[in-house]
């Protein structure tokens, strides 16, 4: 090593440079390329409602449903204000407040879930309609990290009701915009 001249040194360093660089740089974007696949294959959890009419029944329903593509755990949920009913229809008839209690609950892709919040009649107007203020926190049930979907609704102006063709079903949906501003609400921890 000590009789290499200096134009050996250059060739060693000029061909050195650029593997390890190119080393580097297929580490870097391993890492990327790694760290973009598990968040397009993360759970995504959120809570919807439904509405429908049977037997001269309006119902709403909370929905629970992981649109993600991994199994999620859901650790916890809050909802604020809890759910009240104006009505005789007694609370211990149903629990609309049954989200509440879930605790590290598995949720697969797809999965969804879904709770009885309110009966009435045509236009009783039975569920008090708030500013309601969703929290779950869920995490990939294979990489443990933990995310958190945060969102409020104002029920007294939902979104847009889309009919479906038998009138007796109504569901809530949301346009491109709006899905758009939920997802961004979302905050990954």
């Amino acid at each position: 090593m000590n009789n290499m001249s200096i134009d050996n040194w250059i060739s060693i360093v000029g061909i050195a440079f650029p593997i390890i660089g190119g080393m580097i740089t297929l580490m870097f974007k391993s890492y990327s390329d790694s760290k973009k696949k598990n968040e397009e294959l993360r759970p995504n959890v959120f809570i919807t409602y439904k509405r429908f009419r049977k037997n001269d029944f309006f119902r709403e329903i909370l929905v629970l449903k992981n649109y993600g593509k991994t199994t999620a755990q859901v650790k916890k949920i809050s909802i604020q204000p809890l759910f009240h009913n104006n009505g005789n229809t007694s609370l211990s008839d149903f629990n609309p407040n049954s989200f509440s209690s879930i605790k590290d609950f598995p949720l697969a892709p797809g999965q969804e879930i879904q709770t009885l919040i309110g009966i009435s009649g045509a236009d009783d107007e039975l569920i008090i309609k708030e500013n309601r203020h969703f929290k779950i926190e869920y995490s990939n049930i294979f990489f443990k990290e933990t995310y958190i979907s945060e969102y409020e609704v104002d029920e007294t102006h939902f979104p847009i009701l889309n009919y479906l063709e038998n009138d007796d079903e109504i569901n809530v949906r949301l346009d491109t915009k709006q899905f758009s501003q939920l997802l961004s609400a979302t905050k990954d921890k």
